[in-house]
């Protein structure tokens, strides 16, 4: 017989937790925001949302973002209209000079070193690999749809407390994936809001490419949509004001990295997206505390752990046996 779990948060780790949980228990999610929802008090809705490795990653961490992977790619081949998509992903660095530290290069698929006489002026290693974009204005009510469906309830209600939340779902176990207030929810100290700048920029253009180490510079197509994301920046302003000096530099990134792709963009004409991560020092929380189960902190990366992290819940709830079925 399943039990009674509430979850407080109905963003991308909330759901991906109920979806994962609720074949065999009886789920209530309870949250402020909703998908459909679009306040800035939320992270999941203005994420970029590519499947990219974190390659600073313990193995449970890197476990957690495999078994992510493997749950959207079998989600992109069984249903498209989710919102998933599978893209070319270029990645390039101007901190290595090898893949000797890349965790993930025997596993991404199509994964292949670039010749360096392909290389970009100022790029010193690069790689190309099949990966995942998600569309969140798709995927988040895709699976507020399939959750329905399933009998999981949803209650919009801002709680003040796990305990307050408890009371709500009439839950015996809460899992507590409430993001930003988990500061206060959970008293810890070290999860902060990290402030993100990116735009959308109508297009064809249908690869993924990245650049890390003195700057990081990306475009993600959003499935369905007619263009792609652009960025980005991390910053600690608390603010939800358009930084236009950072539009033109955005913009000055990309170009470099796509070979002018994007030298006509008009930028009076982009779509501003202005979005506070979920942040936490010391990476990503999923324990078990008593009859809460943790499950925060991913950052800028909640897209890249979700359902890895919610396989680890039901693990924490149900014992390491079970195997995660899509």
């Amino acid at each position: 017989m399943g039990k009674s779990i509430g979850i407080i948060g109905a963003g991308i780790t909330g759901l991906a937790a109920a979806f994962i949980l609720s074949p065999k228990h009886e789920i209530t999610i309870v949250a402020r925001d909703m998908p459909g929802d679009f306040g800035t008090g939320w992270a999941s809705p203005w994420a970029g949302a590519v499947f990219h490795p974190q390659s600073a990653a313990t193995l449970s961490q890197q476990g957690m973002q495999k078994a992510c992977f493997e749950f959207y790619w079998a989600l992109a081949h069984r249903d498209p209209s989710s919102g998933v998509k599978v893209y070319p992903m270029t990645e390039y660095f101007d901190d290595r000079l090898d893949d000797s530290t890349i965790w993930y290069k025997g596993w991404m698929p199509e994964y292949r070193v670039i010749p360096s006489s392909h290389l970009p002026t100022g790029v010193k290693f690069g790689v190309n690999y099949t990966s995942l974009a998600m569309n969140p204005l798709i995927l988040l009510p895709w699976l507020k749809e399939t959750l329905v469906e399933r009998g999981v309830k949803f209650i919009r209600s801002e709680v003040k407390s796990i305990a307050e939340a408890k009371a709500i779902t009439k839950a015996s176990i809460i899992v507590h994936a409430s993001g930003v207030s988990a500061k206060e929810l959970a008293e810890d100290r070290d999860v902060k809001p990290v402030r993100g700048q990116t735009m959308f920029v109508k297009t064809d253009f249908s690869r993924l490419v990245m650049r890390e180490g003195s700057e990081y510079t990306y475009v993600i197509p959003r499935a369905a949509s007619g263009g792609v994301i652009m960025g980005g920046v991390k910053s600690d302003r608390l603010d939800a004001e358009v930084d236009v000096d950072l539009k033109v530099d955005i913009l000055t990134r990309v170009n470099r990295i796509t070979n002018g792709a994007f030298m006509n963009v008009d930028l009076n004409l982009v779509e501003d997206i202005v979005g506070f991560r979920p942040g936490r020092d010391g990476g990503p929380r999923v324990e078990r505390e008593g009859a809460v189960v943790h499950a925060y902190g991913m950052g800028g990366a909640g897209y890249i752990y979700s359902f890895g992290a919610a396989q680890k819940v039901r693990e924490l709830i149900d014992g390491p046996e079970w195997k995660a079925m899509l």
